[in-house]
């Protein structure tokens, strides 16, 4: 496997990011619940918009059941 400078950068910058944004919530609550709380909202809400940009931009015909939604975001 070939070394990618630019991987390691973006792998790199995205751990720094999400390690200050954690530190920044840690000193904003008290308690390591609300810390939880806030990184499960901002996941799920990020979620939502990967999930609705891959089905806009997508030919995706119609999922009729949960388990199908599951396999088609899965591929």
């Amino acid at each position: 496997m070939m070394y990618n400078p630019l991987e390691t950068l973006s792998r790199e910058l995205f751990v720094l990011t999400y390690g200050a944004l954690v530190a920044q919530l840690c000193k904003d609550y008290e308690k390591d619940e609300d810390v939880n709380s806030c990184l499960d909202k901002m996941g799920y809400g990020i979620g939502i918009r990967l999930i609705d940009d891959f089905l806009a931009h997508s030919d995706v015909k119609r999922c009729r059941s949960y388990s199908e939604t599951a396999d088609v975001i899965a591929q």
